[in-house]
């Protein structure tokens, strides 16, 4: 029988991720808050939750999965992550380099067979994550130069400008957009962190997984852009 599983917001980390001189550690925001990492792998991973709109909470070492080793001994393993989307579904998350999933192979599979029955039991999902699903396309870059822009003050005017502007032509690229919707150099500079911003908060598309330039191609819909 599958236990019940409390909200992310009302649990806590089952231990705290301290300063530690042998790895990168430090937090990263996400909404209000912020959570801490410990390596700069799980920084990047957070950055990309953070820039994901289907996710809705993440908890940091979030439980203690009870497992008996080979030698028979009860040992415990705590997950680096838990997430929630906003569909329901919760992952349980481990971040790991390829290199160390190899070198260290015979002492992490028990723990993520484990991990796996937990959370089978629970209706969760384990997955490992490492740099090939963190970095292995444009995805992370573009997600770091974008997340800055959501923060920056709406311009509804501008913004209403560019998504009609887009609707008309529309597939083109953030250049041609520009030029397309102002005339002057001046109203163009003005409208290019609007234009990031609407990008970001996926009012205006574009193809993330690919560098994103000048000349991407974008795409909306009126109900998209405008809703």
């Amino acid at each position: 029988m599958a236990h019940e599983i409390i909200g992310l917001d009302s649990m806590r980390p089952v231990r705290t991720i301290g300063t530690n001189r042998r790895s990168i550690t430090g937090r990263v925001s996400f909404g209000r808050r912020s959570i801490p990492f410990e390596s700069a792998l799980e920084r990047d991973f957070l950055v990309l939750l953070d820039f994901d709109l289907t996710v809705d909470d993440v908890l940091e070492q979030p439980f203690r999965i009870a497992f008996r080793g080979a030698d028979g001994r009860q040992r415990h393993y705590t997950p680096d992550f838990l997430v929630e989307y906003e569909n329901g579904n919760r992952v349980i998350y481990e971040v790991k380099y390829r290199s160390n999933l190899k070198d260290d192979w015979a002492s992490l599979k028990p723990r993520f067979r484990a991990a796996i029955r937990y959370a089978k039991t629970n209706g969760m999902r384990f997955a490992i994550a490492t740099e090939v699903e963190i970095r292995g396309t444009s995805y992370l870059a573009n997600a770091k130069f974008l997340r800055p822009y959501r923060d920056c003050t709406p311009a509804p005017a501008i913004d209403e400008h560019l998504i009609k502007t887009l609707v008309v032509l529309g597939e083109t690229t953030p250049e041609s957009l520009l030029a397309a919707a102002y005339w002057s150099l001046d109203n163009r500079i003005k409208a290019v962190a609007p234009l990031w911003r609407l990008i970001a908060t996926r009012r205006i598309h574009a193809d993330l997984y690919e560098p994103l330039t000048m000349t991407t191609p974008i795409w909306t819909t009126l109900e998209d852009g405008l809703g």
